[in-house]
């Protein structure tokens, strides 16, 4: 994800191209327009290496010549700048909860042209929801007045642990489905090319395009929700395994978890446990739920219980972030999920926790963050992850 861990391979002349398609929208996704000396200036590539490879884009569509630039102080011909195309080609994601559904749809550039979120439907059923999702792709073409032939891609976040390569949904809880290929049934759907991933690892890569971890080499990112997720960033890259920060044994209290086991994070940490927490203890305060967005707003108001309930949470988040610290030292902590929209409330006392428990060394250096990209997370990564594969040929930049 970011240029600086090039490795330059030669013997290969397709792998060449592709590296040097690469590593010049790349330039031009991160520096805006540029002229074609500008650009093999920077790279350190041939002006005919430049001219064809840009000339290729062109022709592809994904980049465009925008006019004119400075003639520079020697003065001369003016040069011909070049930027991503940001009109005639799209990208789509869907960030599939079990509550709502998001679509998005943005142009190479990355940026949003229309969102849709609407409840998903309340049967899981694998015909209902692809049947739904493709409505949605249809619905969101429709409004904004663009053709299925303009979208490069369509990528998909969804819980569960998923097998990014294949497509294949191995096994989701919140769905109850296993062993489902999501991707070869909206490609029949669709017709649109489709990539899906785990909701948590696809947040993460939103976070590395658009949010706080934009110039984090390596990262942990934590999904605070109703559950807890977690995804890592080691040099740059994704890490392609599952993360499971939310089962960490780290509370003697005896609570089953969902996993089996006793003393998980989940169960004293989660958006569940909060409202576990809550429901017992102020169950006289409402006639119903007591949501931890409703929790939330009473300790920022100065409920005493409220903020009591918090500040346990924290602690427990602090400590196990405190763990991660130590074993993985990464640049940067986010915190994202609907939970994060505590906001201080939580990371206040989350940052207390964590300096009590990380070395000294490892504190100083780990910067802890709420998202900046909040409930939408997961479409954002859902669109980075066609625009990294289908579009840029990030991956190529990092091997």
């Amino acid at each position: 994800m970011h240029s600086q861990s090039i490795r330059i391979r030669t013997g290969d002349p397709e792998l060449m191209r592709q590296i040097n398609r690469a590593v010049i929208l790349d330039l031009l996704r991160n520096n805006g327009k540029l002229s074609r000396a500008q650009i093999a200036r920077k790279l350190k590539l041939s002006k005919a290496t430049v001219s064809r490879v840009v000339n290729d884009l062109i022709k592809d569509l994904i980049i465009e010549e925008t006019g004119e630039g400075d003639a520079g102080e020697a003065g001369g011909r003016r040069p011909i700048m070049v930027d991503i195309n940001s009109c005639n080609k799209f990208v789509m994601g869907i960030d599939l909860g079990t509550t709502n559904t998001v679509i998005a749809i943005a142009n190479l550039k990355g940026e949003i042209i229309n969102k849709i979120r609407v409840p998903t439907n309340r049967n899981h059923s694998i015909d209902n929801i692809i049947a739904q999702v493709t409505d949605l792709v249809e619905d969101i073409l429709k409004q904004s007045n663009i053709k299925k032939n303009m979208v490069v891609g369509l990528g998909i976040a969804v819980a569960g642990v998923v097998e990014k390569d294949s497509g294949i949904i191995e096994f989701s809880p919140n769905f109850n489905w296993e062993n489902i290929n999501i991707v070869r049934l909206l490609e029949e759907k669709t017709g649109i090319p489709t990539l899906a991933d785990n909701c948590t690892r696809t947040m993460t890569m939103g976070e590395t395009w658009y949010g706080n971890g934009k110039a984090a080499e390596n990262l942990f990112y934590i999904n605070l929700g109703y559950g807890i997720g977690s995804a890592m960033v080691i040099d740059g890259k994704i890490y392609n395994n599952h993360s499971e920060f939310g089962h960490i044994m780290i509370s003697s209290e005896e609570i089953r978890c969902s996993c089996g086991k006793y003393g998980c994070l989940e169960t004293v940490a989660s958006g569940n446990a909060i409202e576990r927490k809550a429901n017992q203890q102020l169950s006289n305060r409402s006639t119903g739920w007591i949501t931890a967005k409703d929790l939330a707003e009473w300790a920022k108001q100065g409920d005493l219980i409220a903020k009591k309930i918090f500040e346990e949470t924290s602690y427990y988040l602090g400590k196990g972030i405190a763990m991660i610290a130590n074993v993985f030292n990464p640049d940067k902590i986010i915190i994202g999920g609907g939970v994060s929209g505590a906001g201080h409330i939580l990371l206040e006392h989350i940052q207390d926790s964590f300096n009590k428990y990380t070395m000294k060394i490892i504190k100083s250096r780990t910067k802890i963050e709420l998202s900046s990209l909040g409930m939408d997370a997961g479409v954002y990564g859902a669109i980075s992850m066609i625009l990294n594969k289908n579009v840029f040929y990030t991956s190529l930049l990092n091997n």
